[in-house]
């Protein structure tokens, strides 16, 4: 009986076990006759068109994958033998030995996957990447993975390795538009695949990972730092000697940028990159996109940029001037029109200027003024006191003195007065009244990212951070003391001009493949919010575009003004006057314009190059002429929430009296002028984290310094009646930490903090003798002494530029 029993359990097993058997066999059936077909693959089929349109889809501005120079299908044997091993030592060290898939990386995968909580690599082959490339989408599921590993396996099984390798280095994308590694051969070293040694080999077989943050035509750091790491792989593979590596990474390499004939080819690179965060293959898969680009304003601006540049060459004879110009729809976000560049194939052509970090200026006073109203600590008719000059900020560690553009006061003016003269004391004062954490937290708000700047040991550049804490930021957060790209400084401003809703900026409208289907379509409500009170956006407006609320330093009916139409605008200079920015907005249009010199710190433009006279005329040119079938007269109704107030002041409706600003009280009235931190604040002062260099300069052709505008009246071409105001730099002493490190800014200001009245005594503590930034800074910086001669000195310190002049 107990056998019987064992015996029909063992049967039960069995069956249970064949069933599962069958099922697993059937799905598996199943699961691989889903798999696409991987017969018949030729490099030569991969060459597929990505036509890139205006908004009309009637203009081509780009037809991507069909020109002999981008892409170039080469068999194995025309290949370098250095570059295949690079490429393998590189991405794949078991490629000659593996099944198409890699276990032990797939497991090293999972665990890095495991501690961060998110997919964060793969563990791909050589193999899984042309499966990924050819058949499958970039989506980082478990189910594409499984797809990709028994597509991998399919492939070894049919192709040789070398035939592998041949498809693999034809397919991938090396940047600058150049697929396969033909291609890349002759767009960087201009010269075929055949004939790469081993230093191009290696800096090529870096690209494919990531193309664009190791272009050596774009970020040749980045690209010799890839490029060093190939060949250590390589070393590592017993590919090359030690002593072949030294010599590879001592041989400077030339590199050329590729010829482009696109239309607006800052915008094809820009659409390029979108279509490639949203899962395409441009110039691989057979597109058709329809972007938001307006082709006439994007001529309109091409010309404008290049005749406001020829304006202003005489400014800069020892550097190279450069500009960039971006608008957007304000009530889509949509990019209307983008000129990167003066001339995309000159020196430094292809770099986009409105999409890398530049100081901005003064023109980054609107948001302070912003969040100021929003936080109903004051109205456009507060009075603020600008002044005394210099206006002595003191903290733990730094003795700043701040002034104005011609070093002097201007005694009591209404808010909006000292918001539209771009008046420096006055700014920071603002700024101080709600401390610079929230004036920071509402730039953020909007996507304007001001960025921390990096420094490795030695001073040099490093990177930026556009994510630190709120305490590693100065007063100079109001002056444009840390870098933003001109794309978010417009999409920001365009924030005020649709009322306070916010639309992230967008490139690309609509992508179908060769058949219509549609495969991606925009929604502008989807990527809408209401980021600010639309109350605080039209009083913005309001002050932006009463060209009386300027007049005293810009005079009026300057550039910033329109006879025939109303339009907000605010401009922008830095210090030594590297670079001049205007922004300007009406409900239909925003646009940003940049001029500056793109060499070192050294080069800079002649004294007097302010924005008013370097940018803003090309900025009215574009508005008059993009909105020539507009209605001048359009402008904003008040929204629910505002009153207005006589002289065209409007307020909240619930703060209507212009009151006091935060901390003008009698604590601060003994008429020194110093401010520092009062009640309110938790400041304090430490070590400096290491790396860290907070002036806002990388290093490369950006600004060290800001400026005001200056008065309406033009200077002489020399610049001489600049020469005796430039002397007037900002001083500061700072004193060392005791912990033999540069202090770490702490600006958590409570409403009671107290830079903001006619003077307070301040930090009587003594401080070394010495000039230096506010707030510090890692670099050298020119000033003018009594008699008109520079002066070089050399500053280590920290925070931001809080000495910015418009």
């Amino acid at each position: 009986m107990r056998r019987t029993t064992v015996v029909r359990g063992l049967g039960a097993v069995l069956a249970v076990l064949l069933v599962i058997g069958l099922a697993a066999d059937a799905y598996a059936q199943s699961f691989f006759d889903s798999l696409p077909p991987i017969q018949g693959l030729d490099s030569a089929t991969f060459a597929g068109d990505t036509v890139i349109t205006d908004s009309t889809g009637k203009t081509v501005l780009a037809d991507v994958g069909n020109q002999g120079d981008h892409r170039v299908a080469v068999k194995l044997a025309s290949v370098a033998p250095i570059a295949i091993q690079a490429t393998v030592a590189i991405e794949d060290r078991g490629f000659y030995t593996n099944p198409g898939f890699d276990a032990a990386g797939i497991i090293r995968a999972a665990f890095d996957n495991i501690r961060a909580g998110h997919i964060v690599g793969g563990g791909s082959t050589i193999t899984q990447q042309l499966a990924k490339q050819q058949f499958l989408t970039p989506d980082q599921t478990v189910s594409r993975k499984i797809k990709e590993l028994a597509l991998a396996y399919e492939l070894s099984q049919t192709y040789s390795k070398d035939q592998i390798m041949e498809l693999y280095l034809n397919k991938s994308f090396y940047g600058s538009q150049s697929y396969g590694i033909e291609a890349a051969a002759e767009s960087y070293f201009q010269l075929p695949a055949s004939k790469l040694d081993l230093a191009q080999a290696a800096m090529l077989a870096g690209l494919p990972q990531a193309p664009t943050e190791w272009n050596p035509v774009l970020h040749p750091d980045a690209a010799k730092t890839r490029q060093t790491e190939v060949l250590q792989a390589m070393v590592r593979s017993n590919f090359i000697s030690q002593e072949d590596m030294d010599k590879a990474v001592a041989e400077k390499l030339t590199y050329y940028s590729p010829t482009n004939h696109y239309k607006a080819p800052h915008f094809v690179d820009y659409v390029l990159a979108e279509l490639r965060q949203l899962g395409f293959q441009p110039g691989i898969q057979q597109l058709n996109v329809q972007t938001t680009l307006d082709y006439n304003m994007q001529t309109i601006g091409e010309s404008i940029v290049s005749s406001n540049l020829a304006a202003n060459t005489w400014r800069d004879k020892r550097g190279v001037l450069s500009s960039g110009l971006v608008a957007v729809q304000p009530t889509t976000g949509d990019i209307l029109a983008m000129v990167g560049s003066p001339s995309y194939n000159s020196t430094g052509g292809q770099i986009n200027f409105t999409t890398i970090p530049r100081n901005m200026g003064s023109s980054m006073k609107p948001y302070t003024y912003g969040a100021v109203i929003n936080a109903r600590a004051a109205t456009v008719d507060t009075p603020v006191y600008d002044g005394p000059t210099p206006l002595v900020y003191k903290d733990c560690c730094n003795t700043t003195k701040i002034y104005n553009y011609d070093g002097k006061s201007h005694g009591v003016l209404p808010l909006k007065k000292a918001m539209g003269n771009s008046l420096n004391i006055a700014a920071v004062k603002v700024e101080l009244s709600i401390g610079v954490p929230a004036v920071l937290s509402w730039m953020r708000n909007l996507n304007v990212r001001p960025r921390y700047v990096i420094a490795n040991p030695d001073g040099s550049f490093a990177g930026y951070d556009a994510n630190a804490p709120a305490d590693e930021y100065g007063p100079s957060l109001t002056l444009g003391g840390y870098p933003i790209t001109l794309l978010e400084h417009v999409d920001g401003i365009a924030t005020y001009a649709d009322m306070g809703v916010y639309h992230s900026p967008e490139a690309v409208l609509k992508v179908t493949d060769s058949h219509g289907q549609v495969l991606y379509q925009t929604h502008p409500d989807q990527r809408a919010r209401q980021a600010i009170d639309p109350g605080v956006a039209f009083i913005m407006a309001q002050i932006m575009a009463d060209d009386q609320n300027r007049c005293m330093i810009f005079g009026c009916n300057s550039a910033l003004h329109w006879k025939d139409r109303t339009v907000a605008a605010k401009t922008g200079t830095t210090d030594n006057f590297k670079d001049a920015v205007t922004v300007a907005f009406t409900p239909d249009l925003a646009v940003g314009l940049w001029v500056g010199d793109i060499l070192g710190n050294s080069y800079t433009m002649v004294g007097g190059s302010d924005g008013v006279f370097v940018a803003s005329p090309g900025v009215h040119s574009f508005v008059s002429q993009a909105l020539a079938g507009v209605d001048g007269s359009r402008w904003y109704t008040p929204p629910p929430g505002v009153a207005a107030g006589p002289g065209n002041s409007w307020y909240l409706a619930d703060t209507t009296q212009p009151s006091r600003l935060a901390g003008q009280d009698r604590r601060f009235s003994t008429g020194q002028g110093a401010a520092r931190p009062g009640r309110g604040s938790h400041r304090a002062c430490s070590v400096t984290r290491r790396g860290r260099r907070d002036d806002g300069a990388r290093g490369r052709a950006s600004s060290t310094q800001r400026r005001v505008d200056r008065p309406h009246r033009q200077p002489g071409r020399g610049g001489r009646r600049a020469g005796a105001r430039k002397a007037r730099q900002v001083e500061g002493d700072r004193q060392r930490h005791a912990g033999g490190g540069a202090c770490r800014h702490r600006h958590a200001y409570g409403r009671a903090a107290g830079p903001l009245a006619r003077g307070h005594r301040g930090d009587a503590r003594a401080a070394p003798r010495g000039r230096t930034r506010a707030d510090g800074g890692d670099h050298a910086r020119r000033t003018r002494g009594p008699h008109g001669r520079h002066r070089r000195h050399r500053h280590r310190g920290r925070g931001g530029r809080a000495h910015r002049r418009i």
